[in-house]
């Protein structure tokens, strides 16, 4: 047991508070530091939450044009061939959503409750919503668990009704977290089958995928009483995910114990190979004597990392398994149903090259990731937990990078969980750099996890956590780059664009060792557009600026046009990749990206990711900032913003509230995020990379200064003002116009006992 004393850091920082620490020591070893909490002082800043978001106010996005409501009234969402999104009554305009997720009881509220909420979603500026980890509660108490109980389903057609009568578009998948007892799909077992088990059995044990369809059958069959219109048939429920997080890879040694998946990959193999001396012509001495297809007797591979032809063809084959398994899929939603919703799978963890093969036949293509998501150190989702709280800047900005080249280009893409988790101190940063990458890319939607696990957090202002956005003020506020940059399009799509080209034959006999399958080169992210293609045939040329071949079984001379690069893409070294690139043209050498450096500019010069000076620079029309440490300056030429961070490191940014740039725009949002941390939350030590416990309200925020100079047409005629995370004016704060800018300090502490500062507006007088 640790009996702490307090003590400062060394030019300021972390106030701590003495405290018994008796959780530490699950840690392993005593840390290096003694654990601490953060309190109220000088440099915590307490804030005064507020939930809901005032109309007409600067953080009122309900008049940006994101939602036209209702939703669906321009038919059905389309996913054209250019990997984009449209309505059926306008199929030559590209669309985009932006959204949050729900889980759990925040779906499950009174009529008053809904319609508060759906209205505050719009007010945040979102235009589109996940349904996420709705059965239980749905099905609550249901024998089977595939019909739907009556309470609930009323609270949760209510609330579909209300998101939908004002503009929110729809996602779900079609298992999450549904508990399923083991005699429910006809294995004589007591008790329920787990979560990921279900999700492995769908695709291989008959009386799984049944129940599967039984529940889908129940919840699109449904009409909502308060939209008159089954699920099947509503087109604001837009997109429809089969499992959720449901890849396979990510539960191989499950798999490896189930006899029918096993059953399964005989039969595969027997079907692939002639014969077993075929396969052992082929395996060699991989295949032991007593193993044959045609008695079910060749095992699993251990790993599918592992060398060989048996962990080559492991993975072809549960990439084959997916296919066949959503097409069944697909079949019953279109042919029985009628549902003619967008369809995907497969969105998370493991990814192997010969996955796109599987993703050929989606209607769209999904992905989650995270940065600092928490590791348990003992239980799961029980403390304490552990996250490497270190800049995303200075290690190039990676989150999200490799899932670029989960999409497929002809196909729309999108992300339906990412987050930069609490309580990690870069969570200012995710959303710009989240949005940025979404626009930089031209993917199709975005959907941050989440907005609430529960009903109270979203009306009960509630300690930060892991993930909600209703409880994380300084999250919520990060909420606003995205939507200007990604949803709004303050931000350029990259013009050009470099292709990893993947023929039929490629994937159907692919080299004996299958890559995952982002590159190493998943930093060309951030320069340009990135992602893979299956083509039927390669002599038709593609529609990208740089084109790399597979070339497993059509070699790159198959090709044609010259955009064709013939260097191997998964071994391919950076110097080489770049030297090519710039003999392209898709860089000017003196802008060329140094992947050895972490230095990265967007060729749109819109991004720059500076890892040597861990700084990001964002620069558009309507929305310019970036982050930088303490002691540096952001500089912007386009938007004409100047930013001068002290005290600590910070998140800054100006948005334009109306359709003009900058510089002429009458009324803009200025963001200044530090960081943000619960009263009395504890760390194992400085880093704060161990969490212990959570703490509670107020939460604080890390004091922290930045000059800001905004470049106007005339300055002398704006006026500033400190915001509420309601968006409601507090105070004005001093500020300075000279022949061409405006100039303020945003002080997290300018008024302390008016509560903590983030937010504030600049608006002609």
């Amino acid at each position: 047991m640790f009996n702490l004393v307090a003590f400062a850091m060394v030019g300021g920082g972390l106030a701590v508070s003495p405290l018994t620490a008796a959780e530490a020591v699950k840690t392993g070893a005593a840390p290096a530091n003694p654990p601490i909490a953060i309190t109220a002082s000088a440099d915590w800043i307490p804030l005064r939450p507020e939930l809901e978001i005032e109309p007409g106010s600067a953080l009122d996005f309900s008049a940006m044009g994101f939602t036209d409501a209702p939703a669906g009234k321009h038919g059905r969402v389309i996913a054209r061939a250019d990997g984009q999104f449209a309505f059926t009554d306008s199929p030559d305009t590209p669309r985009r959503f932006y959204g949050v997720n729900l889980c759990f009881g925040a779906q499950y509220l009174s009529k008053d409750e809904a319609d508060r909420l759906a209205e505050r979603l719009v007010r945040l500026g979102y235009n589109a919503l996940r349904i996420h980890h709705y059965e239980r509660d749905l099905t609550q108490g249901q024998k089977p668990t595939t019909t739907l109980n009556p309470q609930k389903l009323d609270q949760f057609d209510y609330l579909m009704a209300a998101l939908i009568r004002r503009g929110i578009y729809l996602t779900t998948d079609l298992y999450v977290s549904r508990p399923v007892p083991y005699r429910e799909v006809g294995i004589e077992r007591d008790g329920q089958i787990a979560m990921d088990t279900f999700k492995i059995l769908v695709p291989v044990h008959a009386g799984a995928f049944e129940n599967w369809k039984t529940f889908t059958r129940a919840l699109l069959g449904h009409v909502n009483p308060y939209t008159q219109r089954r699920y099947a048939d509503e087109p604001a429920l837009a997109w429809l995910a089969m499992i959720n997080e449901g890849n396979f890879g990510n539960f191989f040694k499950d798999i490896r114990t189930i006899p029918e998946w096993t059953q399964a990959w005989n039969r595969w193999l027997a079907k692939r190979y002639a014969s077993r001396q075929a396969l052992a012509t082929a395996w060699g001495k991989d295949l032991k004597e007593d193993e044959d297809p045609a008695r079910q007797s060749v095992a699993l591979p251990e790993r599918l990392q592992a060398d060989g032809l048996r962990a080559r063809d492991g993975i072809a084959f549960l990439a084959d398994t997916e296919r066949d398994m959503v097409q069944r899929m697909k079949a019953f939603l279109r042919d029985e149903l009628g549902c003619r919703a967008l369809v995907s799978n497969a969105s998370s963890w493991t990814r192997f090259t010969t996955d796109q093969a599987a993703r050929a036949v989606y209607d769209y293509v999904d992905d989650h990731f995270y940065v600092d998501h928490p590791q348990f150190l003992e239980g799961s989702w029980r403390l304490p937990s552990r996250c490497p709280n270190t800049s995303p800047l200075a290690e190039g900005a990676s989150g999200g990078r490799t899932i670029t080249f989960t999409r497929l280009f002809d196909k729309p893409f999108t992300l339906t969980e990412y987050n930069y988790s609490g309580p990690g101190r870069f969570r200012g940063v995710g959303g710009i750099l989240t949005g940025a990458m979404g626009a930089l890319q031209g993917w199709g939607g975005i959907w941050r996890f989440a907005y609430s696990h529960s009903r109270d957090g979203m009306f009960t202002p509630s300690k930060m956590g892991y993930f909600d956005m209703a409880s994380d003020p300084l999250s919520q506020a990060a909420e606003r780059a995205s939507l200007c940059l990604f949803l709004r399009g303050d931000l350029q799509t990259a013009p050009h664009s470099v292709a990893l080209a993947m023929s039929a034959a490629d994937l159907a006999q692919p080299a004996a060792k299958i890559p995952t399958l982002a590159p190493k080169w998943h930093w060309l992210a951030w320069v340009t557009r990135v992602g893979t293609q299956v083509v039927p045939s390669p002599e038709k040329p593609l529609p990208h600026t740089v084109v790399l071949p597979l070339a497993w079984q059509t070699p790159a001379s198959a090709y044609r046009g010259k955009q064709v690069l013939p260097l191997d893409p998964y071994t391919v070294d950076n110097d080489r990749l770049v030297a090519a690139l710039t003999e392209r043209n898709l860089f000017k050498p003196d802008a060329a990206p140094n992947p050895t450096q972490k230095f990265f500019r967007s060729e749109t010069g819109e991004v720059t990711i500076d890892g040597p000076r861990d700084r990001l620079v964002l620069d558009t029309l309507r929305t310019a900032g970036g982050y930088a440490p303490a002691g540096q300056t952001i500089e912007t030429v386009r938007g004409g913003v100047r930013v001068s961070v002290a005290g600590n490191d910070a998140t800054v940014w100006v948005s334009a509230l109306d359709q003009s740039p900058i510089r002429q725009s009458r009324r803009l949002l200025v963001t200044h995020l530090t960081d943000l941390q619960n009263t009395g939350i504890e760390y194992a030590e400085t880093a704060r990379r161990t969490l212990l416990g959570w703490g509670r309200l107020p939460h604080l925020v890390r004091a922290g200064k930045a000059d800001i100079a905004i470049r106007l047409d005339s300055p002398q005629q704006y006026r500033v003002w400190a915001l509420a995370p309601s968006g409601k004016r507090l105070a004005e704060v001093p500020a300075k116009a000279d022949a061409n800018a405006l100039r303020f300090t945003a002080d997290v502490g300018g008024d302390i006992a008016a509560g903590a500062r983030m937010i504030y507006e600049v608006a002609v007088k």
